[in-house]
């Protein structure tokens, strides 16, 4: 048995050690056999409580939490903490946000940059904001031929041609929860094991095209459908958690020498957006956002909204991975020995109908298997 070498850094991610404080990491801790020690029932308990509820989770290790983007360790308290960035009251009109917009991208003048092409509304924005300012950008994404994602496919479309290049990679050759035993290795099991291959795919297309940045829409989603009351400071952003994108860019982007970004994440832009919504009700279609934005994105998203369910994507993946999802609960109880790992409960979970989960059975089979992906990618047998 052979602790892993392929080990990348993961500067957005600390540990708080009751012994000692605060550590950057605990790659020693784990080479030396902490693995052995991990609480699976704590991390279940965490995984049912969602990415939002951090303050609320144990600690998977006896005198260890993490520490992930968007929280920090209060050492009066003695406990975990949410970073919350409020928004101040400004005057605010689209030629002001497009100033901030410029003088955002403007910290990338010299570098070559990416967007990517979801067809979603969020990221069609940037890249509308981009093509108006006139700054030059490559485009990348992913796309499927399934009925569920007919409409973004043909966003995708529209705006292909507004990138120097634009590189679509078809999502069947890198199915969800593809190749779940090759996942990074990493000091915690967490939840970013769906699209790890696609997500590396993206990378890699934009590392040879020379991309140095890429910028993406994650937070749009926060910024024009919670609700903006006119109070002053009745609206604070968990901008770590919510914006930021730090796993896939620590463990995927930052290897290949590439930033990624969401330009939603930037405190400048989301007090500007934040000002522009003042007074809004929750917005689930964000239809603020596509009749105010509408001279910067296709008709398509600015006169129409749709419901976009991939759940059956998602499926599929998962279905077509259980053979590989066998074999990772086999070594994970040959390792750690938990009963939700027997072969028992491995044959109970792996003959249900996945398409048949409702949320909180997908919830914790996925949790299962970010478990088993994880003492996989530390321990080779």
């Amino acid at each position: 048995m052979r602790f892993t070498d392929s080990i990348h850094p993961q500067p957005a991610l600390s540990f708080y050690d009751d012994r000692v404080g605060i550590r950057q990491d605990i790659w020693d801790d784990l080479r030396n056999g902490m693995w052995r020690e991990f609480r699976i029932d704590d991390h279940l308990w965490n995984e049912s409580l969602g990415a939002t509820r951090q303050v609320e989770y144990k600690p998977l290790f006896e005198h260890i939490w993490p520490i992930y983007p968007g929280f920090r360790w209060d050492l009066q308290k003695n406990c975990l903490v949410e970073d919350r960035f409020t928004p101040s009251l400004v005057p605010m009109d689209i030629d002001k946000f497009l100033g901030r917009c410029e003088k955002y991208f403007d910290k990338y003048k010299d570098k070559k940059i990416g967007v990517h092409l979801s067809g979603g509304l969020d990221s069609s924005l940037i890249i509308g904001i981009l093509h108006h300012l006139d700054i030059p950008f490559y485009l990348f994404g992913l796309y499927t031929d399934r009925y569920e994602f007919r409409t973004e496919r043909k966003i995708q479309e529209i705006l292909a041609p507004l990138g120097i290049d634009t590189v679509l990679i078809n999502n069947e050759d890198y199915p969800f929860y593809s190749c779940l035993d090759k996942i990074p290795a990493k000091q915690f099991p967490d939840g970013a094991i769906k699209a790890n291959e696609s997500a590396k795919a993206i990378a890699l297309a934009c590392k040879e095209k020379g991309i140095q940045v890429v910028f993406g829409g994650q937070g749009g989603d926060t910024l024009f459908v919670d609700e903006t009351p006119l109070e002053p400071g009745a609206v604070s952003y968990n901008i770590g958690n919510e914006f930021d994108v730090s796993e896939e860019s620590d463990l995927i982007y930052a290897p290949l020498g590439i930033e990624l970004k969401s330009f939603y994440a930037d405190k400048s832009i989301i007090e500007a957006i934040y000002n522009l919504r003042l007074g809004q009700k929750e917005d689930v279609w964000k239809d603020w956002a596509r009749k105010y934005f509408r001279d910067f994105l296709p008709k398509e998203l600015s006169e129409y909204h749709y419901v976009a369910d991939f759940f059956g994507i998602s499926m599929s993946g998962l279905e077509a991975a259980k053979p590989t999802i066998k074999k990772l609960f086999e070594k994970a109880y040959e390792l750690l020995r938990h009963e939700i790992f027997s072969p028992i409960s491995t044959e109970k979970m792996l003959t249900t109908n996945v398409f048949a989960f409702d949320f909180k059975m997908y919830i914790d089979f996925c949790s299962r298997i970010s478990i088993a992906s994880w003492i996989n990618s530390l321990v080779e047998i």
